[in-house]
């Protein structure tokens, strides 16, 4: 430690400045034997900023404000964020409240080589010539383990004791402090100054996540506990969907029934329970559920007499209706689609929104006099997916056919649209839709007199998309700091903060806040006006934040004084100042921000998925936790083989490769992609080596 300011001022660098930079700064404390926290940030100019920056429990948010009098001597104030600065501390040191005035910037720069929004007490160090005369230290920061300041620049902000920067930063300039109080206000005012802020960051903590996206399994179960998109039930696999979610399944709702409505597709409704009789109809369909269907055997104390089957799916359940509704060719193309709940019961462990046991999802059927018209149904709905999770949620698809193995039990042919989840390099299923070909139509005698008056079985369709779109969502888009939202799917766009000055009446503030809303209201933009006034501004923007609201709105003294708003976006952090006048631009800007999402997005998708010509290659990509495109016979039995090959192959891998948690567990197929090379003769399939016919992706899935 050095022993005097002699020794300090042996540093002397770059126009004399004793700490020109934070980097020469942190360098200081350390030899000072300082201990600190380093958090590092965009520049913080305001206290409105500085409070936004998550920091340790315990930790008090610093203004530093330099005074001068009237003989230009200066004196720097830190002070609690939350402490309003009076006058009658003055006179307790003997000067006159009279006398001061709040240093302008040229003063600041003179005093302490620094500049407006810099202020702080590590710049006392390039105070050579004494300007400032007394450090006055608020008496409320002696309440906390640690201050929050900027050494030097206001792009770090950094943690320390008080005693530290006494005692050892201060002490070390031969600098005297004095702790003062500094408000006006009474005792029981500066105490309930105190509990709302320890209040605030006691609901900061609880609120934050605690784990890196890269924790992914514990990272996801905190945001969609904390976003509040859902709620944990009693019963195993079985969630509530709280309305911050369901609000995005109703806008997947109002978006896919206006696509399917110009295919003259109608609504209804079908009852949830069936016969055994019925399910086990069609053996070959019955056979891929039969493992997860939920029967009621029971009514109060009473055994039923026939045991009734809760729908895994409706084809049974519609079916014997289609064959009462269709008996003229005059009768098709007959479209139905339901908006309901299913139940599975899931062996597996249940993920929110990815797989549990009960979910809501649309499914529809359709009737059609030709294979043709079938088909053609099967890729219109395909592409109405795709644009469900593009337009919509923002996350790339991959457009295919599902392999034999793989296809929907019953089916003719199952079309899909696959995603590939970046963090772990998961593929998931986004939606599906099927060719059932006649093979229900001959099971429930669903037939029509043609136009030649002869007897036909329909060609079918079915297809559906679940709620399990949200978590594909979620896990796409969300960072560390919790779930960000595409714009046309959130609950509220925007959210408009005010930032509660002294000097800015609060009623005009509100006022204007609320003027702001209505102008956006009427440009059919969803809004909220956030005035509670329990929580802090900082508080807000971390609330606001973990909930994935697009845009945050802040209106504070400078911008209710220049007419404008300050614009924070919640996708990356860019921050500007738009006047209110110019508001219209919003509506733009939230179809930028989903337009910028998506793209990230498709990039991250490409990243994940590799080629591989032989297994080696293969294997090598599978352990990095990638999907893999190869070339394939389409043969039943090498897809088995890879399944079981490569779930033997990866468990005999290290469970740990860099430090990185390895996936284990069988490839399977995803799709066989529709937009694909032609396979030439002579090329051979990657795992078997016979003629190839196809290109296929590979890879572990949910």
């Amino acid at each position: 430690m050095w022993k005097s300011r002699k020794i300090f001022y042996k540093i002397l660098i770059d126009n004399n400045l004793l700490l020109p930079n934070k980097q020469a700064c942190l360098e200081q404390l350390t030899k000072l034997g300082i201990n600190y926290i380093a958090h590092h940030h965009d520049p913080v100019p305001t206290m409105d900023d500085v409070v936004k920056i998550q920091v340790t429990n315990g930790t008090a948010y610093v203004k530093n404000l330099l005074y001068v009098d009237k003989k230009q001597n200066y004196y720097l104030i830190l002070a609690n964020h939350t402490t309003h600065v009076g006058k009658l501390f003055w006179k307790t040191l003997g000067l006159s409240s009279g006398n001061m005035r709040i240093s302008k910037e040229e003063q600041i720069l003179e005093a302490l080589k620094s500049s407006k929004g810099n202020v702080n007490p590590f710049s006392i160090a390039n105070d050579s010539n004494n300007r400032v005369k007394n450090i006055i230290i608020d008496e409320e920061l002696t309440k906390f383990q640690r201050l929050a300041l900027h050494p030097i620049e206001n792009t770090t902000t950094i943690e320390i004791s008080l005693a530290d920067l006494q005692n050892k930063f201060l002490k070390a300039l031969n600098r005297q402090s004095t702790i003062a109080k500094l408000t006006d206000a009474s005792a029981e005012q500066q105490l309930q100054q105190l509990k709302q802020y320890q209040n605030d960051q006691q609901n900061l903590q609880t609120l934050a996540i605690t784990v890196k996206k890269s924790d992914f399994s514990e990272w996801y179960q905190q945001v969609i506990r904390k976003a509040e998109l859902i709620e944990y039930y009693d019963v195993s696999g079985c969630y509530i969907l709280r309305p911050w979610s369901y609000f995005i399944w109703e806008q997947i709702q109002r978006y896919f029934d206006d696509l399917i409505r110009a295919e003259e597709v109608e609504n209804t409704y079908f009852p949830m329970f069936l016969s055994a009789q019925q399910l086990n109809k069609e053996k070959e369909h019955v056979e891929g559920f039969k493992a997860e269907v939920a029967w009621v055997t029971k009514y109060g104390e009473s055994d039923l007499n026939e045991h009734l089957a809760i729908r895994p799916t409706s084809e049974t359940i519609m079916y014997p209706a289609f064959a009462k509704w269709v008996q003229s060719h005059r009768d098709l193309p007959l479209k139905v689609n339901q908006w309901t709940n299913i139940v599975r019961w899931e062996f597996k462990y249940p993920t929110p929104f990815i797989r549990t046991r009960e979910f809501l999802w649309q499914e529809g059927h359709t009737a059609h006099f030709t294979k043709e018209e079938a088909v053609k149904q099967v890729y219109t709905i395909l592409d109405f997916y795709e644009q469900v999770y593009g337009e919509l949620l923002a996350v790339p698809v991959i457009k295919g056919i599902k392999t034999e193995s793989e296809k929907f039990a019953g089916g003719d042919f199952t079309s899909t649209v696959e995603t590939i989840i970046p963090q772990n390099g998961r593929g998931l299923q986004g939606a599906t839709s099927h060719h059932l070909g006649q093979n229900f139509s001959k099971m429930f005698e669903i037939k029509f007199e043609d136009d030649k008056r002869q007897k036909a079985f329909v060609w079918q369709t079915s297809w559906g998309l679940t709620t399990r779109s949200i978590g594909a969502m979620i896990m796409f888009h969300g960072d560390d700091k919790g779930l960000v939202l595409p714009p046309r799917v959130a609950k509220y766009q925007i959210v408009i903060i005010p930032i509660i000055n002294k000097d800015l009446d609060e009623k005009h503030l509100n006022e204007k806040c609320e003027q702001i809303k209505q102008i956006l209201i009427k440009q059919k933009l969803r809004v909220h006006f956030d005035n509670r006034d329990n929580y802090s501004p900082g508080w807000k923007f971390n609330k606001w934040e973990q909930k994935g609201v697009p845009i945050r709105l802040e209106i504070g003294p400078e911008e209710f004084k220049n007419n404008e708003v300050r614009v924070v976006q919640r996708f990356d952090n860019k921050k500007y100042q738009i006047k209110i006048e110019d508001l219209n631009q919003l509506n733009q800007i939230l179809d930028n921000i989903h337009n910028a999402m998506f793209q990230k997005a498709q990039i991250e998708l490409k990243q994940r998925i590799k080629q591989a010509d032989n297994w080696k290659e293969f294997m090598a990509q599978l352990n990095q936790r990638n999907t893999i495109l190869t070339k394939w016979c389409q043969r039943e039995e090498c897809e088995q083989q890879v399944k079981t090959k490569s779930g033997v192959e990866s468990k005999e891998k290290d469970s740990e490769i860099d430090g990185q948690v390895q996936l284990t567990g069988s490839a399977k197929t995803l799709c066989m992609p529709l937009k694909q090379d032609e396979i030439k003769e002579g090329e051979k399939c990657f795992h078997c080596g016979h003629q190839a016919k196809r290109y296929v992706l590979w890879g572990r899935s949910y």
